[in-house]
């Protein structure tokens, strides 16, 4: 799982052959990808109509009645039905079934005018395709890669957790909230630096969750679907936060790998000389939703709290060990499964195993083409959200594993995940540094934990608690071969990966938009994506000299390649709010001017008082702050937030405001963060 592209790859390689990636027609239709046997499905082609031809096939469907029952075999125009009929097409179907709520909004994107055309497995992919593209009303077709190219973006199988992984901690601030006895490993939530064990964890490399959790800790209402391998909707630290279908309680999702209703988490692999068991989308799943508080296993970055108020998970399953069933295109259909049933935020951690293949040319490529995937996300942004009026927020955001070969291919785009409205994730370690495999370059918006077990290095051994710790398998009717059953911790277990760092923004995203709908507030996408990636905390300071295990010779190479800093939990929640935030070093002590948050310049703001709500928090015992002027210094013993009212006279009118005061280990410099 190491060598593991995104669709570069594959549009690279494709470029790369006599078959290219994108022709034109002699009636002006696109040609995308290859029909090459070990890239394309055979058998298969999508196309994509002419809005004209679109509405001739629904007029000539009967108002598009045949998406609905059984599948269609002609389109009933001429032309088209013609060469259907001459290559003895079993099925001309719409990709998406027709709705009435979502139609005008398929309109919008294109949606509607996809087309899925399946026919003999033996036939020339390519020569049809050239037909159809010369077909007027066609303006795209699309060689449909083959469903077994789907990866997910980790770096290896899981590890199993037990009790020489996890040392005992000292308790912590996260602990003193939560009491999730596994809590304390989980560093990528609470970072307190070097212990007794290892001496690289950096205090303040994490997603600054333990404050946030104090203003909101999730919301039922918002739905995360987790577009992946089958998520164990048993897990008994994941099954109060999973998503039930308001209209099939016993519906928790779909498997459009097999295309059935069941989840298949029990069909394991043989991979180099192992058992690989299907636990990359229970662990994305822990990560955004674990149940916190309940006394089990680990937490969730928007888990709620004792089994209550966490944002729901819906498992949208695209990939499996099993032989699967392509007569529907996974990815596509699960996206339509999740924004027709109310999923806000489409969390992909997956791409495509291309490994051999050059990346070169390849974004120009994508850029060019107009698969039936864009599409897809286009119309998940536009239109998810939009069918509940309390929604928080207008649309959907979809959030994209960056990739895993940035040492070995450099700074090169990888898609679908630079697509520009999608968000990037890269990953980091525990020191703040890149992770060893993340991909990296200006396109990447953000970056998250993702896990460097490089970077646990102990006595000249190397440890997995540089990896993010979340939930694996624990079904009782699997036969594991891992020995996960014989341990106290069975059910949890490390990964690493672009694929764990993915979920953290989304878990963040999650814990963002369930407090704006505990406050009633409502974004668009674009106004919520931009609180989101401004959301962060810099880190290309830390990115100097180089680091073991990594190929590229200086760190400095990922500087402004890793999105505008690392996700951060409180700064979002508080940008909900609206609280301007001010953050200090720890143990340092800085002094801000409060000039510009009053409208003036120094000379024209003389602060009158100045005063902590909850000092403790802080390490402080006095309330009342010392004043020079416009300015106040600062030096807080411990991390930590509380409220901080001034009052001040600009002028002379008299003016009170409220800020958040946040002491945070770990700044360098300014950080990002003043």
């Amino acid at each position: 799982m190491r060598n593991v592209f995104l669709l570069c790859c594959l549009l690279a390689a494709v470029a790369c052959t006599k078959d290219s990636l994108e022709q034109s027609s002699a009636s002006g239709a696109r040609i995308v990808g290859s029909p090459a046997p070990e890239y394309a499905l055979q058998g298969v082609l999508s196309v994509q109509l002419t809005a004209e031809m679109a509405q001739a096939v629904a007029r000539a469907q009967g108002e598009a009645a045949a998406t609905r029952g059984a599948a269609p075999t002609r389109s009933g125009v001429e032309s088209i039905d013609n060469l259907l009929a001459e290559i003895g097409a079993d099925r001309f179907r719409r990709v998406v079934d027709y709705n009435p709520d979502w139609e005008p909004i398929y309109d919008r994107t294109g949606m509607n005018r996809w087309y899925r055309i399946s026919f003999d497995r033996e036939a020339d992919l390519a020569q049809i395709g050239q037909r159809f593209a010369g077909l007027e009303g066609i303006s795209v077709v699309e060689y449909e890669v083959h469903p077994r190219h789907i990866r997910p973006m980790c770096t290896g199988p899981a590890v199993p957790a037990h009790a020489g992984l996890l040392p005992e901690r000292a308790e912590t601030r996260a602990t003193q909230l939560m009491n999730d006895p596994l809590l304390a490993g989980q560093w990528h939530f609470e970072n307190n630096g070097a212990d007794q064990y290892f001496s690289t964890p950096r205090a303040g490399a994490d997603i600054d969750l333990v404050d946030a959790w104090n203003l909101c800790t999730g919301s039922e209402e918002i739905i995360v679907a987790v577009i992946d391998e089958p998520v164990q909707t048993t897990h008994p630290d994941l099954k109060a936060n999973i998503w039930s279908n308001p209209s099939n309680p016993d519906e928790h999702g779909y498997n459009f790998w097999d295309n059935k209703a069941e989840l298949d988490w029990r069909t394991a692999t043989w991979e180099d000389g192992q058992w690989v068991y299907a636990d990359h989308g229970t662990h994305v799943a822990g990560v955004i939703a674990a149940v916190n508080n309940n006394s089990r296993g680990v937490c969730g970055i928007a888990g709620g709290r004792s089994g209550r108020g966490g944002v729901k998970i819906m498992s949208c399953q695209i990939m499996g060990y099993s032989d699967g069933d392509d007569s529907n295109n996974p990815i596509v259909k699960a996206f339509e499964y999740a924004w027709t049933h109310g999923a806000l935020i489409a969390q992909n951690s997956w791409g495509y195993d291309f490994s051999d293949a050059s990346p070169s040319e390849a974004a120009s490529a994508w850029k060019r083409s107009y698969g039936i995937i864009r599409t897809a996300i286009d119309t998940f942004i536009t239109g998810a959200g939009s069918q509940n009026a309390n929604s928080p927020l207008n649309g959907g955001l979809v959030i994209f594993a960056a990739g895993n070969d940035g040492d070995r291919i450099g700074d090169v785009e990888t898609y679908p995940a630079s697509y520009s409205p999608v968000i990037a994730v890269g990953a980091m370690d525990w020191a703040f540094r890149p992770a060893y495999y993340t991909d990296y370059g200006t396109w990447v918006d953000i970056t998250a934990p993702g896990g460097d077990y490089g970077t646990a290095k102990s006595q000249g051994e190397y440890y997995v608690d540089g990896e993010v710790l979340s939930t694996i398998l624990c079904d009782d009717g699997m036969n594991f071969q891992d020995k996960r059953k014989e341990d106290a911790l069975y059910g949890y277990g490390f990964m690493q990966g672009t694929s764990m760092a993915c979920p953290h923004v989304s878990g963040v995203a999650a814990l963002g938009l369930s407090y704006a709908a505990q406050l009633g507030r409502k974004y668009s996408v674009e106004e919520f994506k931009a609180m989101l990636l401004s959301s962060v905390y810099g880190i290309d300071d830390y990115f100097t000299g180089t680091k073991e295990g990594i190929t590229v010779p200086s760190l400095t190479a990922y500087r402004g390649k890793m999105g505008g800093g690392c996700v951060d939990a409180l700064k979002l929640l508080l940008a909900v709010r609206g609280t301007p935030a001010i953050w200090v070093p720890t143990g340092q002590t800085t002094e801000i001017d409060f000039a510009p948050f009053f409208g003036g310049d120094r000379s024209a703001v003389e602060l009158q008082s100045a005063s902590l709500e909850s000092p403790e928090q802080l390490g402080l015992t006095v309330k009342q702050l010392a004043i020079t002027g416009s300015r106040i210094s600062f030096r807080c013993p411990k991390p930590g937030v509380s409220v901080l009212c001034i009052r001040a006279m600009a002028g002379d009118t008299s003016l009170t405001r409220e800020f958040a005061l946040v002491s945070r280990a770990g700044l360098a410099g300014n950080g990002g963060w003043l």
